[in-house]
């Protein structure tokens, strides 16, 4: 049986074969990060947990502009392979790729909650995990 790991209100359960390595990053400020033993690429989860205050009403809309400002911050240009997803969990997610890297990054929420997840690995590799990585999302949950 595979491990749930929690992160404020987050719930992330990877597949069989996926396994956190964010301590291998020697980087205190590392984002959450599993990968494969054998694998091609890194999926990354950084979130934003309401703590207190006046309870945000996220919506889609705000995800497809946090989306955006991601991709253009960080230059990788048209992004294609546009979802998104209304459902208990939001879900805006978008493809990139620059030089010989590919991304796949998610915006997803529970209207109240955000995580920004992202993957990367080398151009023409994205085919070995990125499915696996569309389950690992399709499966967050906020507790």
């Amino acid at each position: 049986m595979n491990q749930t790991f929690s992160f404020g209100e987050l719930l992330i359960s990877p597949l069989p074969g996926w396994l956190d390595v964010t301590k291998e990053l020697h980087d205190e400020h590392a984002p959450f990060t599993l990968a494969q033993a054998d694998g091609h690429g890194a999926l990354q989860f950084s979130v934003a947990t309401y703590k207190t205050g006046r309870i945000p009403d996220i919506t889609i809309d705000a995800l497809r502009k946090l989306l955006t400002d991601f991709g253009s911050t960080r230059e990788f240009g048209c992004g294609f392979d546009i979802e998104v997803h209304e459902g208990p969990l939001l879900v805006c997610a978008e493809s990139f790729t620059r030089g010989a890297q590919f991304a796949r990054v998610w915006y997803c929420s529970d209207r109240r909650n955000i995580v920004l997840v992202t993957y990367f690995c080398e151009q023409g590799f994205e085919s070995f995990e990125l499915p696996a990585c569309e389950e690992i999302v399709a499966a967050l949950r906020f507790a």
